[in-house]
C-alpha cells in the first residue's frame, strides 16, 4: 500500500509492548466475556417496540418491507428459529453482530496503524453511548454497522492486493448492509470520492474490480428491486416520507440543532465534539496521508447528508451511526498525536471517555433498575410492556374479543409479542403503504364486529375510527408498570361497527 504521508503517533506503554500478551489475543478474550455478559444481560432489559416490530416482520417473511430491507427480519427469524420467539431468540443475532462489529473495528486500525492504535479504538467504541447500549438491542443499526466495518477491511485489502474477490466480497458486504438499511448504499459514493481523491488508486475507479463490486452488489440488492416492482415503489414513498422534505425544502436551524443535540446525546457530547474536532483537524494537517483521506472519505459523506436533509427536518440520531466506524480511529489518531506534543490535553481526553462511559453505565443501569426520574429515562420504551399486556389481557378475558387495534405500530407490536399466545393484532385501516401493517391482510368488519381498541393518545377517538366502528366505550385508563413505578399511560376501548 503506497502512502504519501505518514501519522505521527505516539509511544506509550500499553498491553502491546507486554512479552507474552499479543494484543489479538487479549481482544478475542475480551470480546469473548463482553459477549457472554451481553447474551445474559439482554434477557433483563424488555423489548422496544422497534424489536417487536421487527418481530412482527419475521413472522412474514419476504423480500423486502415498507421501512427497510428484509436483513432485519431475516436475522431475527433465525435467531427465533433457533430460540424461540424469547427476547433472547430475538436478540442473539444484534448480540453477535456487535461482537464482529467491534473485531473488524480493531482489525481495520490495526491495519491502518498498530496495535496500540487499535485497543484505544476499541477501548473508545466499548465506552460510546450508541454501540455499547445498541449491542443489546436487535435493531438495523447491529446488522448495518457491522457490514459497513467489513466493507472497510474489504475495501483496504482490495486497494493493497488489486484481488478481483475482495472487490466482490466488497460488493456483497455493502449490498447485505443495503438490505438492512438503505443508508449503507452510500458507502459506494464513499468509495468513488476516496478513489477520486486518491491519485495512487484512481486507476480503480473504472477499473474491472469495481465494475465486480457494482455488479455484486446490484445481484444483493434484487430482493429490493424485485420487492419493490411488486409493491410499487412503497420504498420511494416511505424514503420520502422519512426524508421530511414532502412539500418544499426549508431552512429550519431548530431542527438542525435537534438532530445535532440528540445524535450528541446518543454518542456523548464531549466524544463528538472529539471525533468532529479530530476529523477537521487531520483533514488540515495530515490530508496527505492515504489513510486519512480512506477514513475522511468513510465519515465524512454521510454526516454530510444527514445534516443537509436536517436543515430541513430532524433525523434520527442513529441514522449516521455507520460513519462512526471511520469516525473513531480518526479521533483516536488526532488526540494521541495532540497529547503527545501537548500533554496537557489529556485530561480533556480522559474526561470525555470518562463521561462517555459514565452515560453508558447509566443507561445500562437505568435498563434494568430505575434509578433515573421517568421523564429523563431514555429506556422508559423498554420498560412496563408486560404490565401492559396483563390490562389487554384483562380486557380480552372480560369481553371474550379478539380483534386487536394499536393506533400505533408499538401498540400493536407490543401486544402480539408480550400477549401469552401472540395473536394478530392490527392498526386501523389506513392508505397503502403508509405502514407495513397496511401490506398484510387487514381486518374485516360486518355488523356486529367489535374490537379492542389501545393507544396512548388522551385524546378524542379518530374521527375515521369512530366512522368505522360506529360506537365506542373507554374499558380502561392505565398506567404501565415497571418494578413499581409508572411509566406509560394507555387507554382501552371497546369498539362495535354496526
Amino acid at each position: 500500500m503506497s502512502e504519501t504521508g505518514t501519522a505521527s503517533l505516539p509511544a506509550g506503554s500499553g498491553l502491546a509492548s507486554r512479552p507474552g500478551l499479543h494484543p489479538v489475543h487479549v481482544v478475542l478474550l475480551g470480546l469473548a466475556v463482553l459477549t457472554l455478559f451481553r447474551l445474559w444481560y439482554c434477557n433483563w432489559v424488555e423489548l422496544v417496540p422497534d424489536e417487536g416490530y421487527y418481530w412482527i416482520w419475521s413472522k412474514h417473511l419476504a423480500a423486502s418491507y415498507r421501512d427497510k430491507g428484509p436483513g432485519i427480519a431475516w436475522a431475527i427469524a433465525l435467531g427465533t428459529w433457533v430460540f424461540g420467539d424469547t427476547v433472547f431468540g430475538i436478540r442473539v443475532v444484534g448480540v453477535l453482530l456487535s461482537a464482529g462489529t467491534a473485531w473488524q473495528l480493531f482489525r481495520l486500525a490495526r491495519r491502518l496503524y498498530d496495535d496500540r492504535t487499535a485497543l484505544w479504538c476499541l477501548g473508545v467504541a466499548l465506552v460510546m453511548p450508541l454501540f455499547a447500549v445498541g449491542a443489546i438491542l436487535m435493531t438495523i443499526d447491529s446488522l448495518s454497522v457491522f457490514f459497513w466495518a467489513w466493507a472497510l477491511n474489504l475495501f483496504w485489502s482490495g486497494l493493497d492486493s488489486g484481488k478481483m474477490r475482495h472487490w466482490v466480497v466488497l460488493g456483497l458486504a455493502i449490498g447485505l448492509g443495503f438490505l438492512a438499511k438503505f443508508t449503507n448504499g452510500v458507502q459506494l459514493v464513499s468509495i468513488a470520492l476516496f478513489l477520486l481523491w486518491s491519485k495512487s488508486h484512481r486507476h480503480y475507479l473504472f477499473s474491472r474490480q469495481s465494475v465486480a463490486m457494482v455488479v455484486a452488489f446490484g445481484i444483493c440488492s434484487l430482493p429490493i428491486l424485485v420487492w419493490n416492482l411488486e409493491t410499487g415503489w412503497v420504498h420511494a414513498q416511505a424514503l420520502h416520507s422519512r426524508s421530511g422534505a414532502e412539500g418544499a425544502f426549508m431552512l429550519r436551524p431548530l431542527e438542525l440543532l435537534r438532530f445535532l443535540g440528540e445524535h450528541a446525546g446518543v454518542v456523548s457530547p464531549l466524544l463528538i465534539i472529539g471525533i468532529a474536532v479530530a476529523a477537521v483537524g487531520l483533514a488540515r494537517n495530515q490530508s496527505a496521508d492515504v489513510r486519512v483521506r480512506f477514513l475522511l472519505c468513510q465519515f465524512v459523506p454521510l454526516y454530510a447528508l444527514f445534516t443537509f436533509f436536517s436543515l430541513n427536518h430532524a433525523g434520527k440520531p442513529n441514522w449516521p451511526a455507520p460513519a462512526l466506524v471511520a469516525g473513531i480511529p480518526l479521533f483516536v489518531v488526532f488526540w494521541r498525536d495532540l497529547t503527545a506534543r501537548r500533554p496537557r490535553w489529556r485530561w480533556a481526553v480522559y474526561i470525555t471517555l470518562g463521561l462517555a462511559l459514565l452515560i453508558t453505565l447509566v443507561l445500562h443501569l437505568a435498563a434494568v433498575f430505575p434509578i433515573l426520574p421517568q421523564r429523563v429515562n431514555p429506556m422508559r420504551r423498554a420498560q412496563g410492556w408486560p404490565s401492559f399486556a396483563e390490562h389487554v389481557q384483562q380486557a380480552r378475558r372480560q369481553t371474550g374479543i379478539e380483534l386487536l387495534l394499536g393506533d400505533h405500530y408499538a401498540q400493536a407490536s407490543m401486544m402480539r409479542f408480550y400477549l401469552p399466545d401472540h395473536p394478530i393484532t392490527y392498526m386501523p385501516k389506513a392508505p397503502y403503504g403508509s405502514s407495513q401493517f397496511t401490506l398484510w391482510p387487514g381486518y374485516d368488519l360486518k355488523p356486529g364486529t367489535q374490537a379492542l381498541y389501545v393507544t396512548d393518545n388522551m385524546g378524542p377517538l379518530p374521527r375515521k375510527l369512530q366512522e368505522e366502528f360506529g360506537e365506542s366505550r373507554l374499558l380502561d385508563d392505565f398506567w404501565s408498570v415497571y418494578r413499581g413505578r409508572t411509566s406509560i399511560r394507555f387507554r382501552i376501548y371497546l369498539l362495535t361497527h354496526h
